[in-house]
């Protein structure tokens, strides 16, 4: 296939922005391990399977970027001359990238002082909380620039379905840091307190689900809710699931939850030509709501154990990590059905909103030049 240098540049630097978004999902995707890992083998240590993985993924976003930055001088827009206008020929949302990037980097130089002063730490200690805030700075300058590249192949469309994926779960862990009561180390204890995990828990997984499902919609791509769902839980089943003998055997059973965003892309399928569904023609954007928070609903079970850890210290569960079915049945019928889903309902619809007001008000791409010029 011949491309002309235009689209030779724009297919280029989409692959950037997909390496580095596989960097952003070994990270996330490792540190989960890593909370499964120090129960599991019980030894901390900056030296461990996990943070090899973790920092792997470090090291490709960072060379993946580098080769960004290197690719876009040489063949950026040559206007000025100047060696103060470089920045000028580097895409606004590598830009993003390479400051994620840094923030990683240095997490990681942090994390290991950390380990040799303080020894053992917990989930949110100063340095993961550094690290995951820079994956979420790479991930969102990746699926920013993958969003705005020119190119019209299908690997544009898998791309961007991928980085959503991985936003996700970046999005939910930087919640769980908030709302998991792993947070206590050998000299801090950085836990939540019971009511802000139970708040927090309720409400942030269902709103960000709902707004990046919205968002996807507007993907043109017959499985794009499932492409997304299923990026997801290959990362969450791979490193949290199938990566140890305590929750291995509910494998099949995750599986499962592949069932409500196919279903959903069918129905999206069938009344794409303005088909009635149970005698009524709904409208896209309605349906679009609808499926957002359908899938909103499945949090419970897509990010679990973690997603039913968060409520144990509010309701006094003394039971460990490993034992997380018995506190999801503990948790089913007096508080999952009665309270956590309408109250997800409602958060998800209100998170749906103020995202669409919000992004009517000003375009997010708009926002990122402006503040990156």
């Amino acid at each position: 296939m011949n491309y002309t240098k235009e689209e030779l540049s724009s297919h280029s630097l989409l692959w950037i922005y997909f390496l580095i978004s596989i960097g952003v999902a070994l990270q996330v995707g490792a540190a989960n391990w890593d909370i499964i890992w120090h129960g599991v083998v019980n030894v901390e240590s900056f030296f461990t399977p996990p943070h090899t993985v973790l920092y792997s993924g470090v090291g490709l976003s960072l060379v993946s970027t580098l080769v960004g930055i290197i690719f876009s001088i040489k063949h950026g827009n040559h206007s000025t001359g100047s060696i103060f206008s470089i920045h000028h020929r580097i895409p606004a949302p590598l830009k993003l990238i390479i400051l994620g990037s840094l923030v990683e980097v240095f997490s990681g130089q942090f994390d290991n002082w950390w380990h040799s002063n303080f020894g053992f730490d917990g989930l949110l200690s100063p340095p993961h909380l550094m690290l995951i805030s820079g994956m979420l700075l790479s991930i969102i300058g990746a699926l920013i620039g993958t969003h705005l590249s020119d190119s019209k192949t299908k690997f544009k469309v898998a791309s961007e379905l991928i980085a959503f994926g991985i936003l996700w779960m970046v999005l939910v862990n930087f919640v769980f840091m908030f709302t998991l009561p792993f947070s206590e180390g050998q000299y801090f204890d950085f836990n939540p307190s019971p009511t802000t995990a139970l708040v927090l828990g309720s409400t942030l997984p269902a709103v960000f689900t709902a707004i990046i499902f919205y968002s996807v919609q507007g993907i043109s791509f017959p499985f794009r809710l499932t492409a997304v769902a299923a990026t997801l839980m290959t990362l969450q089943s791979s490193s949290t699931i199938i990566s140890n003998v305590y929750f291995a055997g509910l494998f099949p059973l995750y599986l499962l939850n592949i069932l409500v965003p196919l279903l959903l892309d069918f129905i999206a399928a069938f009344t794409k030509n303005n088909n009635k569904v149970l005698g009524v023609r709904p409208s896209k954007d309605f349906l679009r709501i609808v499926f957002s928070i359908a899938i909103s609903f499945s949090f419970i079970t897509l990010y679990f154990p973690w997603s039913v850890n968060m409520f144990k210290a509010y309701f006094g569960i003394d039971l460990i990590t490993f034992e997380s079915v018995a506190i999801f049945d503990q948790l089913f019928w007096k508080f999952i059905i009665p309270i956590l889903m309408p109250l997800s309902f409602a958060s998800a619809y209100a998170g749906i909103l103020i995202w669409k007001k919000f992004y009517r008000w000003r375009r997010l791409t708009n926002v990122f030049r402006l503040v990156v010029r």
